[in-house]
């Protein structure tokens, strides 16, 4: 599936209260967008829209934050026997919108049959509300006035806003330029790899979502190659640096990504060299992933916990050894390996998740233009330093007006004037380095949220020898279809929360239960997992089964289908 990051560069009077994530509308245009970044510092948001017929405008009011569909219009909270159980609304509130509200008691969804809307408030009947309880009421205010590929002007009256200003200027996305620009800059895919035991997808802190949280880290994983398009000076080193991750200049070949007439990506086939053997090595290395089961340690890795690292490159470990992780590990908080685990006379445990030549690992391509980069791939190497004169092994790319810094050394200077056809070059101010160091040209239009994502997953290895390896890769929505039915039909295995939303079991003390004709109460005691009187409310918690349900009152609420299953005998 392809996403872009955002559309727009939007600069404001003041970007206090904004955040990635939060919806952005304009009250003059009704054009509605989500954050995708803000900076502070130049009070600028990247927004991408919702409907590419709608476009800010230079001086609007812009609000941030907006509960569209689901309003919170009312939170109270009373104490058992209170004398009252009607709750008034505020805010946004008239008399004909009583099928658009929804009732939650102590967050569980309480039935209509349960309450009633007078023209100004809630009223629940006598009793109907256990102990102390909180009553959130929400308005569904979906829009159901937008025909397709033109949504209408969005109502704002009933809209909570935390934030407002307004927009100074407007800029398109530089990705977007680059790809319309008359002269095309050399396009670049970045690979992500992802072992299949890695998280995914990533979050807002730039990694995966917690569902790999407290798992090993796997070690050197993931790979990040990239492949450089359209160069014509191939035959020379490439840096390619994108946002905060470095990525290996490597010998691949990948078919177009092409949509098929009813919107699916197809399937599609990527070959990467193997003449080094690193293929090779990521699918038959049976150590990838694992654990030291005597002295691992626990730390953070892209702001997740995990488990299976070297105690000596946790920084917060008191086994932290900088030079251990400048040795042998790409960086602190990095997983054991075998080698290390066996030098150090450790016990490694084998974790590897899945040795069938890497089914079902993730693959993200990102696509940018090179103009993008934090740096121009292509360089030269330093041969001498002379102050503000560099001499350089060979000629690149290097042009009177780039900026350009030594790998060894942050601080920048701006080309002045080139000699010797591109092997000196001169410069406005030194550069600190030394002979060997690399010689980068700072890309004045980066931005690490340029480009164009595709993510998918790797569906067969189909070759590997000792020239290459070449994997069928399937999109990630294809690759998990949605399954029919829905829901499985579970004959005694009820898939409810128990007191959840669907489940709605308003707990021990003969309490009401929602929808049943004639009246049922609960269970006056707490029943715990073995469906016995529980000896405090602690340790009421439910089976999942049909009898669990049944010494509740609640079988019209059961989660499964007790009639499926039963066999036809034989005629």
């Amino acid at each position: 599936m392809s996403s872009r990051l955002y559309d727009y560069i939007i600069t404001v009077n003041d970007t206090t209260g904004y955040t990635n994530g939060n919806n952005f509308i304009g009250l003059g245009s009704g054009t509605f967008g989500i954050i995708s970044n803000v900076n502070h510092a130049t009070s600028n948001l990247k927004v991408r829209v919702a409907n590419v017929l709608q476009e800010y405008t230079v001086g609007e009011e812009v609000t941030s934050n907006h509960y569209l569909l689901s309003n919170v219009i009312s939170v109270q909270t009373f104490a058992s026997g209170a004398s009252t159980s009607s709750f008034t609304l505020t805010g946004d509130t008239v008399p004909d919108f009583a099928n658009e509200l929804v009732v939650f008691v102590d967050g569980v969804y309480r039935h209509d049959t349960d309450w009633r809307f007078n023209g100004s408030a809630v009223v629940f009947d006598a009793n109907a509300l256990p102990g102390q309880s909180t009553v959130t009421v929400r308005r569904e205010t979906g829009n159901v006035e937008s025909q397709s590929f033109a949504a209408s002007v969005l109502s704002l009256g009933n809209v909570a806003s935390l934030s407002s200003t307004t927009i100074t200027a407007i800029y398109s996305n530089p990705f977007i330029s680059s790809t319309h620009a008359f002269t095309q800059q050399p396009l670049v895919r970045l690979f992500d790899i992802y072992y299949p035991g890695e998280w995914y997808p990533p979050n807002e802190n730039g990694n995966p979502s917690g569902k790999g949280a407290g798992l090993p880290w796997p070690s050197d994983m993931p790979w990040r190659i990239a492949e450089v398009v359209g160069d014509i000076h191939s035959d020379l080193q490439y840096n390619v640096t994108f946002g905060t991750d470095s990525y290996i200049p490597y010998p691949l070949e990948s078919d177009g990504i092409e949509t098929s007439s009813d919107g699916t990506i197809n399937d599609f086939n990527i070959k990467i060299s193997n003449f080094d053997g690193v293929v090779t090595a990521f699918v038959e290395n049976p150590f990838l992933v694992g654990n030291v089961t005597s002295n691992s340690a626990q730390g953070i890795v892209n702001g997740e916990l995990v488990y299976g690292l070297d105690p000596r490159t946790v920084v917060t470990n008191v086994h932290f050894d900088q030079s251990v992780v400048d040795s042998f590990y790409p960086g602190a908080n990095s997983a054991w390996t075998k080698s290390e685990a066996d030098k150090q006379g450790e016990t490694f445990a084998p974790l590897k998740y899945d040795s069938r030549d890497f089914l079902g690992g993730v693959i993200e391509i990102r696509s940018t233009f090179a103009n993008h980069l934090n740096y121009w791939p292509e360089y030269s190497t330093i041969d001498v330093l002379r102050s503000n004169t560099v001499e350089v092994i060979n000629s690149a790319a290097y042009r009177v007006g780039d900026v350009v810094r030594a790998n060894s050394n942050s601080t920048t200077a701006t080309i002045v004037a080139i000699e010797d056809n591109g092997r000196v070059i001169w410069l406005d101010n030194p550069v600190p380095g030394f002979g060997g160091d690399k010689l980068f040209i700072v890309n004045p239009d980066f931005d690490p949220e340029a480009y164009v994502k595709d993510t998918f997953k790797i569906a067969e290895l189909a070759t590997l020898n000792e020239k290459f390896a070449e994997f069928r890769v399937t999109s990630w929505l294809q690759y998990f279809k949605l399954q029919l039915p829905k829901r499985k039909f579970y004959r005694n295995t009820c898939q409810w929360e128990y007191k959840g939303e669907e489940c709605q079991y308003p707990g021990p003390g003969s309490l009401a239960i929602p929808g049943t004709i004639p009246q049922k109460t609960s269970n006056a005691n707490p029943i715990d997992i073995n469906n016995q009187i529980a000896v405090s409310a602690a340790e009421d918690d439910c089976a999942k089964s049909f009898a669990a349900c049944k010494v509740r009152n609640n079988t019209i609420h059961f989660g499964a289908y007790p009639g499926t299953g039963r066999q036809i005998p034989k005629q």
